[in-house]
């Protein structure tokens, strides 16, 4: 048998799907879309069910391809019940779907959540006066808590026995203006509202949504959240998976290099040497990149990203950014991926999928590579300019920031598509669920594993063959004179490019021999950063934007990095 879970967004489904399912699901792209539906399997009543999470939605009848996949699958009644969620705090708001629901005469429950948080904001509802006005059965829970949920278990029981119980009995009008006086009657009938004074959630608000107070409290967040997300990720790699790794996993390397295989073979699996970082053996680096380097801080980013969610912070820092973000042709969520590329850049090209154009993507894509270096980037920046005075390190950060920024100004003009507005609905602040927080996590580290990891190792694979056969030499005397005629830095840098391909805080690293001015790092600091993505994220950006996006993205990229490189270096040696 399988249920499906509607309502608005940031009602409460995922939460109701997590108990269900008690954290077993997988998440699926809809056919031709890439909008993700959560499929899960629940244990009720003693039958197993199927459960889909579908995307949440306002209405049946909107372009929003979220929402025109929820009115595909409500009107495919390939279903057995509909699990369809309120927000108590929000009633009226939330019955206009609701009346589509209802039309579509299948066996339904009504699960009226965040019934605490409603009484804390003086809203009552009575569940039995709400039922009787929109004949099908009403049930008050707390997801969060799981309060109510033994309730639900005893509906779907009944259900399984008569499901002929459950089918809407009432009948509404089609025209929106007469739904709407219902759902006033209805509201007026079934909710009292009682004053309360702002409590600190309600304050922290208000705060948040200020402009005045809204931008520093948003920046202090970004900056706090960088430095979380460097600090969780730094020490997983130092002190759990790098030791782990060598202790457990190079024994293994080890035994199979002493099997004397061809060296063709042997370079293939294990690299030119054991170094995991140098050797690019899909043995050796094709499992220390993904599983090592990149993990700690897609861990470290999501479970940020899933408190700041949870709390219901995420939505306000879109709102806040908006009205910048749309200047460089992207909305308030476009910046995510921007920020989540701070840590690493493979999460931030994992979120490009929540950007609903071609354009937004492309942007995004470019600006991720062009002014957001990745943690161990920036951290070779500080090393090789801490003997300059600090203004030299301000200046290639300084620079991305205005390399990026053009480059989305550029974009925006030439990409002739309209960035859609960004209408969304901003939750209340809540004690977010630890479960919950898990789920979201397990899910997330689950896509990274599935979509991500592949494509690294076959990037490493690829750098591998090309090294085997000498085609990296030939890049490498083929840039040479990039560097020495345009960028006014010595020819044999032109390796360093190949180097950034495969590892780019290696290349920054490796300016270090050639006893360069501060000038000149700041220059090559600059070009190594934003020429090219290395070779991980490459792989993943090209199965996240199809090939002629992927294209266009990645020729931009150069492009542009090569011209403001040059330019600075002008400006530099004038």
């Amino acid at each position: 048998m399988k249920i499906i879970l509607t309502g608005n967004p940031n009602v409460g489904k995922s939460v109701v799907f997590s108990r269900l399912t008690n954290i077993g699901a997988v998440s699926s792209n809809y056919p031709g879309t890439t909008v993700e539906i959560l499929l899960g399997k629940a244990k009720l009543a003693g039958e197993t069910f199927d459960i889909s999470d579908v995307p949440g939605a306002y209405s049946l009848g909107s372009d929003n391809e979220a929402e025109r996949i929820a009115a595909e699958v409500i009107s495919s009644k390939q279903y057995d019940l509909i699990i369809h969620v309120l927000d108590a705090t929000a009633l009226e708001r939330n019955l206009f779907f609701s009346f589509s629901i209802i039309e579509s005469q299948k066996p339904v429950i009504f699960l009226l959540n965040k019934s605490d948080l409603a009484k804390n904001k003086g809203i009552y509802i009575d569940p039995k006066k709400l039922s009787s006005y929109l004949g099908v059965k009403v049930l008050p829970i707390i997801a969060t808590t799981g309060e109510g949920f033994e309730e639900l278990n005893s509906l779907i029981k009944s259900f399984i026995s008569n499901s002929s119980d459950f089918i809407p009995v009432k009948q509404f009008p089609k025209s929106e203006g007469d739904k709407w006086k219902i759902i006033g009657e209805i509201s007026r009938s079934c909710q009292r509202i009682e004053h309360k004074h702002p409590g600190l959630a309600e304050k922290l608000e208000i705060m948040t949504s200020t402009p005045n107070t809204a931008l520093p409290f948003a920046a202090a967040v970004i900056i706090s959240s960088f430095f979380i997300i460097r600090f969780i990720g730094e020490n997983l790699i130092n002190y759990v998976l790098d030791p782990l790794f060598s202790q457990y996993y190079m024994p293994l390397i080890l035994k199979i290099k002493d099997f004397n295989l061809n060296p063709l073979i042997q370079s293939f699996l294990l690299g030119k040497t054991l170094s995991p970082t140098e050797s690019f053996g899909i043995l050796t680096t094709g499992i220390y990149i993904p599983f090592v380097t990149v993990l700690p801080y897609i861990f470290s980013f999501y479970l940020i990203l899933s408190l700041t969610e949870d709390i219901g912070y995420l939505p306000r820092l879109a709102v806040i950014l908006d009205r910048f973000s749309h200047k460089i042709g992207l909305h308030g969520y476009g910046t995510i991926p921007l920020i989540m590329g701070l840590g690493c850049k493979v999460p931030g090209i994992l979120s490009l999928r929540i950007l609903e154009t071609r354009k937004e993507k492309i942007i995004a894509a470019s600006l991720l590579f062009l002014f957001s270096p990745c943690m161990p980037q920036t951290a070779m920046i500080f090393s090789i300019l801490s003997p300059f005075p600090i203004k030299y390190t301000f200046l290639v950060f300084g620079y991305l920031f205005i390399l990026g920024m053009s480059a989305g100004f550029i974009l925006n003009k030439i990409i002739k598509q309209e960035t859609p507005e960004l209408f969304m609905e901003i939750p209340p602040y809540q004690i977010p669920s630890f479960k919950m927080l898990i789920f979201k996590l397990k899910i997330r580290l689950k896509e990274f594993i599935k979509d991500a990891v592949p494509m690294i190792i076959f990037g490493v694979a690829l750098i591998n063959i090309l090294d085997i056969s000498g085609s990296i030499e030939k890049i490498t005397s083929f840039f040479s004179p990039v560097f020495s005629r345009l960028l006014n830095l010595p020819g044999e840098m032109g390796a360093l490019m190949a180097i950034g391909f495969l590892k780019k805080d290696v290349s920054i690293a490796m300016l270090a021999p050639f006893n360069l001015t501060a000038s000149q790092l700041v220059t090559a600091s600059v070009f190594l950063v934003s020429y090219m993505p290395c070779a991980a994220s490459l792989f993943v950006l090209r199965k996240e934007l199809g090939i002629k996006n992927f294209f266009a993205a990645v020729s931009f990229n150069f492009i542009i990095s090569l011209f403001f490189t040059w330019l600075l270096s002008a400006i530099l040696n004038f």
